[in-house]
């Protein structure tokens, strides 16, 4: 069955520039590796990096959403499961700050949430903060300067909305910000130099559009970009080595495999070979360590939900 009529929700991707440790076994730049699958399978899931551990909290799979906490160990090609979120949370935006992971919004069993909750790894606990002043999902976001901006593209209305906020954990406050210049629903999302890059999802009537755009918070402005050559939703993404990479998605015929690089140096993008493995899928999220994109779960055409764990080696350090 094709989970976008089953659960009518989609996922972008969340970026966060992690901390990379001294692990220094080489591998192949420019390739895929498969690693040990996550125990349980999970879509449109909230992932990020500390420390060299990749977290995929919440997500859906065939039960719904979830409250599930899942570890990654890439040394040691393991997973452990930690302690669950406060409620089920699917397609939230996620930051990491000071080595703790903020999940802002996200569906529950129906609607959108105005929730942010921060998971400390020491402790192995969950605290809720601030809540936002509206109902937010299938956003991205970005950790700029200590601070968490957030898109808002689902309010629990009809169509796609363009709301920016941004949270400021030392206030534990939320301020409104302006808009992006389009909506963009289940976008990819990445931070390059300070800077919150938003490409492809869907425009406020549901339509399909690879615009990219990006926000300046020196300036509170958004700036129109070179447009994607596929437009998608519901693709992953990463930024490495001053790049925004967007794996897969769909392209609004069906999904697909392919890689695209923008460069904004050049306001250029291109292409990547090999493609991303295995399935094409959609509804998988990314984030970066050792310079490697770890890119985990999604949902593949058939509707199969995947416990798929893929590494893109740009400028690794570990094997």
């Amino acid at each position: 069955m094709n989970l976008r009529a089953k659960y009518g929700l989609f996922v972008v991707a969340v970026i966060v520039t992690a901390v990379a440790i001294g692990v220094t076994t080489p591998a192949a730049a420019g390739t895929w590796k498969t690693k040990a699958p996550m125990p349980t399978p999970m879509m449109n899931v909230n992932v990020g990096a500390i420390n060299g551990i990749l977290y995929v909290a919440g997500g859906q799979n065939d039960g719904g959403a979830s409250t599930l906490l899942q570890a990654f160990d890439p040394v040691a090609n393991a997973w452990s499961t930690l302690a669950p979120m406060p409620d089920i949370r699917s397609q939230g935006e996620v930051g990491v700050i000071n080595s703790q992971l903020y999940v802002a919004g996200g569906w529950n069993a129906y609607l959108p949430t105005d929730t942010l909750y921060m998971y400390d790894p020491p402790s192995n606990t969950w605290t809720t903060l601030a809540y936002l002043s509206h109902l937010s999902a299938c956003g991205g976001s970005g950790v700029i300067n200590g601070k968490l901006y957030v898109t808002t593209p689902c309010n629990g209305y009809s169509g796609y909305v363009n709301y920016l906020d941004v949270y400021d954990p030392v206030a534990n406050a939320w301020t409104s910000l302006t808009g992006s210049l389009a909506a963009h629903g289940n976008a990819a999302v990445g931070v390059i130099n300070s800077k919150l890059y938003v490409a492809g999802g869907y425009t406020a009537n549901g339509t399909l559009a690879g615009t990219l755009e990006v926000y300046d918070p020196a300036t509170s402005a958004w700036t129109a970009l070179k447009s994607m050559p596929v437009p998608v939703a519901g693709a992953a993404s990463a930024v490495i080595s001053g790049e925004l990479y967007v794996f897969g998605g769909y392209n609004g015929t069906t999904m697909i495999t392919g890689v695209q690089i923008y460069n904004p140096f050049t306001n250029k993008w291109s292409k990547s070979s090999p493609t991303f493995p295995g399935v094409a899928q959609e509804a998988g999220a990314c984030d970066l360590m050792y310079g490697i994109a770890f890119c985990a779960g999604g949902y593949d055409i058939n509707g199969d939900i995947l416990t798929t764990n893929d590494q893109y080696y740009v400028s690794p350090t570990i094997p």
